[in-house]
């Protein structure tokens, strides 16, 4: 985080500056809550009054807040130039040092127009003599073409002779292909329909065995994408068929599950070998299971300064600039994001308009409900209460 600069306190208390400080700095957070505002606006009545010129330097997204609160102090000159730091830095220049350096600058753009206008001379005497250069080479070329052409011409008979043979053996080598692919895709056209044909009366056979045991004989009432599955809903599994059962007002309704989905997610609970209870909506990756999860109880620790992981972490969330403080997994709130690398765990935790870094320190079960698992190693927190 950026550092504040030691005369914001000053300068956001006076209301005024005397214009013989020529170097002003403002921190990014005076800047942005206003407490710079009356400063800026008194450099710019003075300035006005002197007839001083005002070089602050600032992020290009700021210059026009800037430009609008010294303006309100008066109609001074003003010269913006982009910063990098979140800060504002402020340059007085009196009157003599403003002329001055309207003359340096105009001393340096005359002598750059001369420079330009003799380097456009020179690269017209250089153009010129090229010119000259590639007629000669032009004329050499023309008279080397009309011996090329001539043998090209000797070439392109010959060429046509062999292509008019080659397209004879291509031709009959075309059509035995031809008809060696018609006899394949044939063969396997037939294939794939029995296949076809065998699988839908395999899954047609057991979705009748389900509808009877099911539900009484009766056709299932229609299909439910994945994420159509709510809390309560019951799942059979059957080889390639899964069906859904659904209590609705005493009623039970059978559904075939159409996409993919992973049984061993922690939305489902394991009543018995291939039937499931639906404990919650299925949305994004999720998590596994605790029996069959990679990733389990973390015992999150502070990483060293100069830990691979710390220095990682660092450069990718915080723009290679150090944190050092800490959170426990009780203190995770709704939003915040957790950034895993084995037992390093860092957290972006957003606090207004600021995106604050931390380190987690203590147990945390990264497989609980309240983590939803992004990435393979990022997690967003989507409670208040985390064990």
């Amino acid at each position: 985080m950026l550092k504040t600069l030691t005369l914001t306190l000053a300068l956001a208390a006076a209301p005024t500056l005397a214009l013989a400080q020529q170097n002003t700095d403002i921190d990014g957070a005076s800047f942005q809550s206003g407490g710079a505002d009356a400063a800026l606006a008194a450099l710019g009545r003075e300035a006005a009054a002197s007839g001083a010129r005002l070089v602050i330097t600032a992020p290009h997204d700021w210059h026009d807040r800037i430009a609008a609160k010294v303006k309100a102090g008066g109609k001074a000159q003003l010269v913006l130039r982009d910063g990098f730091y979140e800060s504002v830095l402020v340059r007085v220049e009196d009157r003599g040092a403003a002329r001055q350096e309207a003359a340096k600058e105009a001393a340096v753009s005359a002598a750059a127009e001369r420079t330009r206008a003799e380097a456009q001379r020179s690269k017209a005497e250089l153009e010129q003599a090229k010119a000259e250069v590639e007629a000669a080479r032009a004329e050499a070329e023309r008279a080397k073409a009309e011996a090329e052409a001539a043998r090209a011409a000797a070439e392109r008979a010959n060429a046509a002779a062999a292509a008019a043979r080659a397209q004879v053996e291509a031709d009959a080598a075309a059509r035995a292909e031809a008809e060696r692919a018609a006899a394949e895709s044939a063969r396997l056209e037939a294939e794939r329909v029995a296949a076809a044909a065998a699988a839908a009366n395999g899954i047609d056979a057991v979705r009748a065995r389900l509808e009877k045991s099911l539900n009484d004989g009766r056709p299932a009432s229609g299909s439910l994408s994945v994420d159509k599955l709510a809390s309560g809903d019951t799942l059979y599994v059957d080889g390639a068929v899964r069906a859904v059962v659904r209590r609705d007002r005493g009623k039970a309704l059978l559904y075939w599950l159409d996409g993919d989905l992973d049984l061993r997610r922690s939305e489902l609970k394991e009543l018995a070998p291939n039937r499931y209870q639906v404990l919650g909506l299925i949305r994004g990756e999720g998590t596994l299971r605790r029996e069959f999860a990679d990733a389990g109880r973390v015992e999150a620790q502070v990483p060293a300064a100069s830990a691979a992981a710390r220095l990682s972490f660092e450069q990718n969330l915080n723009n290679g600039q150090t944190f050092n403080d800490t959170l426990r997994p009780a203190d995770l709130r709704s939003g915040d994001m957790l950034y895993v690398d084995g037992s390093t765990i860092a957290v972006a935790h957003r606090d207004g308009l600021t995106l604050k870094r931390y380190w987690l320190q203590g147990a945390i079960d990264l497989n609980q409900d309240g983590l939803l698992r992004e990435a393979a190693s990022r997690y967003r927190v989507t409670r208040d209460t985390i064990r």
